[in-house]
């Protein structure tokens, strides 16, 4: 007993001395921190943009369009919408909720992580707009100790008002009268239910719950608010189903400012990992890779054929930054068409080895196991190469290639141009560019300039570095390539490209001066097109071209069509002082002499002869590592047939096209020579007689570049009699 008595009193000993260091340490570590009333207002502050020659082009007021709310102005729904989703007790607390505090700590310590926050409004109103962004013991002392002086100082109402009139509703919006502005175009006043709870769920994540940039996301996050205040009892069960099932916003002319660069630019800048939408508004420096010029000539650029919204954008493929960027629509996710078919398809197969640019496959109506795709028109071409097949942009070889190639590869190279496909995307439609969300017009491009990059991949950006207004550097990008594709693919790659220009669906661009690499893409339903595509590049610039209407709605417009003529103008300008220079060969690239007949009758690749006729041989460039490994030890020589018709021996010959034939005949033992030279497909010998017995030989050759015969095998027919002519047989033979 005394043992344990002696045990309890140290134990409380240690709990004291605990306690009082602790205390100690919170009253040492926020001794000087107080309250600054003044701070729950914005700053009047501004950060400068400047393009690539460091030249200012604009400014991003962080208060200039800033507005305040009463809070007895906000619908009581609307307020119940953000004390549902952020903080359900706070009317009932003073400043910390402690019983969540303690829940939150068990969940992530059980968790081995940071899972749950146990911030309440009044915390983060201070944390907001009081302390600096750091994560460490000391900023959250000070949080608990502001917390409680704001709490005694201000009503709740008051609390309350200050934290909506500051919150951060992303797109630059600071508080929830901008917010009402920029997503509804409307007042606080006037917002309804799901148009709270959307607001409500935005702030926990606003670059990832814009229902601008992902509404399926932002779907979800307002409807699990929705769900939280009906299980509170803030709506009833019809207004929760009701509101349930309203519509998100779509973006409004005026959601987008007039310059869509820097909607991007911010819009980036938002994603960094420096950015704190409440700590860095002061005065800094933002530097772009927008080039003025052509910036200003997309921003015009218009014609008159013009029937649908579009977005263009202009990359330097060495800096991976963009040079130029408009869009009437915002920067869109959209199914790509047969744009993927490069990225999901060709390259990888390439890189895979189970193709070369000249491979043959069949393009035939097909079925593949339930899944029936067809040509643009229902129009099939037979056996064709697969670059020509990428050329004309059919169907059916690309979904042959990828259904070879496996779904799981193909998606797994898409990756590694930060192109992800959602697992209900992956089947065989992918390597159309079916797919439920698609990708952007920068994603895009910057998979494309993978390929004039020798197959090293980096995204593209708008911002090159950050300084504060001192010029201390925030952030400067340094882009660290990944290898996509072996250099050797992507060459392959960049010559099947160029052939869609010069004798494929991007043809508008092989009007061009110098070499341009491209792709078109169209996709939509039986009812017509909504999204049209070109991306094309050269050595030294993406340039790409999205044409659609962000309500889907149809339009006319293919691929090749008015964007291909749109990027023809944009390359135009581009390169209107010096072109670009060609692309150059890879090492690893071959070239190899193959077979033509072999590649014409039987649809395989085999290397040609040492001696073949030219002829009957091209050349092709491969992979090094995956040239043809058959090869043909002699001419080419299939039997030839003998018939007899009418006392005249008949030889029908192959490969008449190709081919010189020598004829031989053996009669009474005495050998002949009937023909040489070049025959038709059949060699007719009339000068035969009756009752004679005649042995053919038939030896094809060719003549070289020397002028020397290179004879084949030579083939021996059989032997033929040659009968005599019968006596006239009389009417009654029968009687005789």
């Amino acid at each position: 007993m005394k043992v344990l008595t002696k045990i309890t009193i140290v134990f409380l000993c240690v709990l004291l001395a605990s306690a009082t260091a602790a205390a100690a340490y919170y009253f040492i570590a926020t001794r000087d921190t107080r309250l600054e009333a003044e701070k729950f207002s914005l700053a009047q502050n501004c950060a400068v943009i400047l393009d690539n020659s460091d030249h200012k082009v604009s400014e991003i007021n962080f208060s200039q369009k800033h507005k305040t709310v009463n809070v007895a102005k906000i619908p009581s729904f609307v307020k119940d919408a953000f004390i549902s989703a952020e903080d359900k007790n706070f009317y009932s607390h003073h400043g910390l909720d402690y019983k969540r505090m303690l829940r939150a700590a068990l969940t992530n310590l059980r968790a081995g992580s940071f899972k749950q926050g146990a911030s309440t409004i009044s915390q983060q109103l201070v944390k907001n707009t009081q302390l600096s962004n750091e994560k460490t013991l000391t900023r959250k002392l000070k949080e608990i100790k502001l917390t409680r002086q704001l709490e005694k100082k201000y009503s709740k109402d008051e609390i309350l008002e200050m934290y909506l009139n500051t919150i951060y509703f992303g797109h630059t919006c600071y508080g929830i009268a901008e917010a009402a502005d920029f997503y509804f175009g409307k007042e606080p006043s006037e917002l309804t239910l799901p148009e709270g709870a959307m607001l409500a769920a935005v702030i926990r994540s606003p670059n990832n719950y814009s229902p601008f940039t992902n509404s399926e996301k932002c779907l979800n996050a307002r409807n699990s608010v929705l769900r939280r205040m009906f299980t509170l009892g803030k709506i009833s069960e019809s207004e929760y189903e009701k509101a349930e099932n309203q519509p998100l916003p779509q973006p409004r002319e005026k959601s987008f400012s007039s310059d869509s660069y820097l909607d991007a630019v911010y819009e980036e800048f938002q994603n960094l990992p420096l950015f704190s939408p409440y700590k860095l508004r002061e005065g800094f420096r933002i530097y772009t890779y927008m080039d003025e010029t052509m910036q200003e000539y997309i921003r015009q650029l218009s014609t008159d054929a013009d029937r649908s919204g579009k977005s263009l954008i202009v990359c330097n493929n060495q800096t991976r930054g963009v040079s130029a960027f408009f869009s009437t629509e915002g920067n869109l996710r959209r199914q790509p068409g047969s744009a993927v078919k490069p990225l999901a398809v060709y390259a990888p197969a390439l890189e895979e080895n189970l193709i070369s640019p000249c491979t043959p496959i069949c393009d035939e109506a097909t079925d593949f196991g339930g899944y029936a795709p067809a040509n643009y028109h229902d129009m099939y071409c037979g056996w064709i190469s697969v670059q020509d097949a990428l050329a004309q942009s059919l169907n059916i070889p690309a979904v042959k290639i990828l259904n070879e190639l496996g779904i799981e590869k193909s998606c797994a190279y898409l990756q590694r141009l930060n192109l992800p496909v959602l697992d209900t995307d992956k089947n065989l439609s992918l390597a159309l560019g079916g797919m439920t969300e698609g990708f952007t017009l920068p994603e895009l491009s910057a998979a494309y300039a993978t390929f004039a990059n020798g197959g090293q991949f980096a995204p593209v950006a708008f911002i090159r570095k950050v300084e504060s207004e001192d010029g201390e550097i925030l952030y400067e990008r340094n882009p660290i390539p990944i290898r996509a594709f072996s250099s050797d693919t992507a060459c392959l790659t960049n010559k099947m490209l160029r052939s869609c220009v010069q004798n494929g669906t991007a043809k508008k661009l092989n009007t061009l001066s110098f070499e341009v690499c491209a792709k078109t893409g169209t996709s939509g339903t039986e009812k017509g097109n909504t999204d049209a595509w070109t991306i094309s590049y050269t050595t030294l610039h993406t340039v790409g071209v999205w044409m659609g209407n962000a309500d889907n709605s149809l339009t006319d417009i293919t691929g090749g069509g008015l964007p291909c003529h749109y990027a023809m103008l944009i390359l135009k300008k581009q390169y209107q002082n010096s072109a670009p220079q060609n692309f150059t060969d890879d090492p690893d690239i071959v070239t190899c002499t193959l077979d033509k007949i072999a590649y014409d009758k039987d649809h395989i690749l085999r290397l040609a002869s040492q001696n073949q006729p030219t002829a009957t041989t091209f050349t092709e460039l491969f992979r090094k590592s995956n040239c043809p490994k058959d090869q043909t030890s002699d001419l080419i020589t299939e039997n030839c047939t003998l018939r007899l018709e009418n006392n005249t021996v008949m030889i029908d010959l192959c490969q008449t096209e190709y081919y010189n034939y020598l004829i031989k005949r053996e009669n009474r033992s005495k050998t002949k020579t009937i023909f040489d030279g070049k025959a038709n497909a059949s060699f007719h010998d009339k000068t035969v007689k009756a009752g004679e017995k005649y042995v053919y030989t038939v030896c094809p050759y060719s003549i070289n570049d020397k002028g020397e015969r290179i004879y084949g095998k030579e083939i021996r027919l059989p032997a033929v009699i040659i009968p005599k002519t019968p006596k006239d047989i009389p009417d009654n033979w029968w009687e005789h």
